[in-house]
């Protein structure tokens, strides 16, 4: 039996439970904002477990963090 959960998530149920748009999720995939998809059925079609959306957006910065800053050199 498997330990891994069963339920996956879209990214119209990411925006539902995170309150982002989908527009927005999308663009952070492709920039690589986003932790890669637990499961990609087809090219179009990335999936994640819940559990992976919750520790990347307790893990995310907060809106207007200033990501291009380096820290003390």
């Amino acid at each position: 039996m498997s330990s891994k959960p069963k339920e996956l998530w879209d990214y119209a149920r990411i925006a539902e439970e995170t309150g982002l748009k989908v527009p927005t999720l999308r663009f952070y995939k492709k920039t690589g904002r986003m932790p890669a998809p637990d499961e990609q059925p087809a090219p179009d079609r990335p999936r994640w477990y819940p559990a992976t959306i919750t520790t990347w957006m307790a893990n995310r910065p907060g809106r207007g963090a200033r990501t291009d800053l380096k820290g003390d050199k």
